[in-house]
């Protein structure tokens, strides 16, 4: 548990973990605290900063594609990969955040550009570029490894490493570009269904739902005890998702938002004491200037 409590659980064998999903927390974390020192650098000086996260996320580039390349790692569950693989792909770089930081550098710089609210004017010709070159990127995770998927698949380290090396930048250019052109007006159909309002209610849930969700899973997956036949409607199990929705709400609603209140009214009420006590010092000097004159 204080592994967890310290956020450094990601630090030590996947297998090990309680939760094994909440390696990404940890990870976020370690990042965040990185991140102000990236964050005033790019202020300071954007040049200066750009070349920092360029540094960063090509350095987490190469890094994962030696480290895949040297101890034959997979970030695919290929067809007849082993269980000792894939514990060694998340401990030797799944959950690590040197090998994460790519994209999440990334994504501290599109932060910044928006930060900005510089305008942008783009032809019908450009959108139709950007739109299909990052696209394109986004897809290509995807069905990239699609042979790795053949039962006559046999490991290539060569298409392990590249896969684990520039998937981030792949899926991560794909949904910045997305992000940016739906903040700037440019995400047409696509955009208007991602600014839908009514994900805030999902927004909500989210990490409630973040949290339930694989302790769920384990536990059906733990009772089974029988072998069944798989078809794609198995899939989607809507006993199993109206589980994890209805836990999230109740988590939400008695865990996370009356801590989160807590937190709020802690913080106000000791802004309102600061405030308080300034005005009770300004006006004893305001009354110490009147009875002097």
């Amino acid at each position: 548990m204080w592994r967890n409590l310290l956020y450094i659980h990601n630090y030590y064998p996947f297998q090990d973990m309680c939760l094994t999903h909440t390696h990404q927390v940890g990870i976020d974390m370690q990042l965040f605290l990185v991140t102000p020192v990236v964050v005033f650098i790019l202020w300071s000086s954007r040049k200066l900063g750009l070349w920092l996260i360029a540094f960063i996320t090509v350095a987490s580039t190469i890094l994962r594609f030696v480290v895949t390349w040297n101890n034959n790692l997979s970030h695919v569950v290929h067809f007849g990969i082993t269980i000792t693989r894939m514990f060694d792909t998340a401990n030797l770089s799944y959950i690590l955040p040197t090998h994460r930081a790519t994209i999440y550098f990334m994504g501290v710089y599109l932060a910044y550009i928006l930060r900005n609210k510089s305008e942008i004017t783009l032809s019908k010709t450009q959108l139709t570029i950007l739109w299909t070159t990052f696209m394109s990127l986004g897809i290509g995770t995807w069905l990239g490894p699609v042979h790795m998927s053949h039962e006559e698949y046999e490991y290539k380290k060569l298409d392990s490493a590249f896969y684990g090396a520039v998937s981030p930048i792949f899926w991560g250019g794909a949904v910045a570009w997305t992000i940016y052109a739906t903040e700037k007006g440019y995400g047409g159909f696509f955009g208007a269904i991602l600014s839908w309002d009514k994900f805030k209610y999902f927004t909500k849930i989210a990490y409630a739902v973040y949290l339930v969700q694989f302790p769920l899973f384990f536990y059906n997956v733990g009772k089974t005890k029988h072998i069944d036949e798989f078809h794609p409607s198995l899939m989607l199990q809507i006993p199993e998702t109206l589980a994890i929705i209805l836990i999230s709400i109740g988590l939400t609603i008695l865990i996370e938002i009356p801590f989160q209140k807590l937190k709020r009214i802690l913080f106000e009420r000791r802004e309102i004491l600061n405030v308080v006590n300034k005005t009770k010092v300004d006006v004893n000097q305001n009354s110490t200037q009147v009875l002097k004159k």
